[in-house]
């Protein structure tokens, strides 16, 4: 996948409307990879809800792939060995909810 500054050059002659279309297309692609890292991680599926992206407006879209970078980068850190107790995560949580 082309990163952000290449994607950025190549769409510089279009239409706002062409743009973001492009640019829907390039997260709807990011959010499949994603989805299809987690189920690589996983032997199972995790149990994720089947979301039709092209029905998903552009928040919608930035939305949910936030969520399932944050699945995969928990699954990725468990697979490293990289875990937290209940007590820890409990505490953060907390800390965060009274921000």
């Amino acid at each position: 996948m082309q990163n952000v500054q290449q994607v950025k050059e190549s769409i510089k002659g279009l239409s706002v409307s062409d743009r973001s279309d492009v640019l829907l297309y390039m997260l709807r692609l990011k959010y499949q990879a994603t989805l299809e890292d987690i189920y690589t991680m996983k032997a199972e599926q995790p149990g994720l809800p089947d979301i039709n992206v092209e029905a998903l407006t552009y928040d919608e879209l930035l939305e949910q792939l936030h969520l399932l970078e944050g699945i995969l980068a928990g699954l990725q850190d468990a697979a490293n060995g990289q875990k937290a107790r209940h007590e820890e995560i409990k505490a953060k949580f907390d800390q965060w909810r009274h921000r």
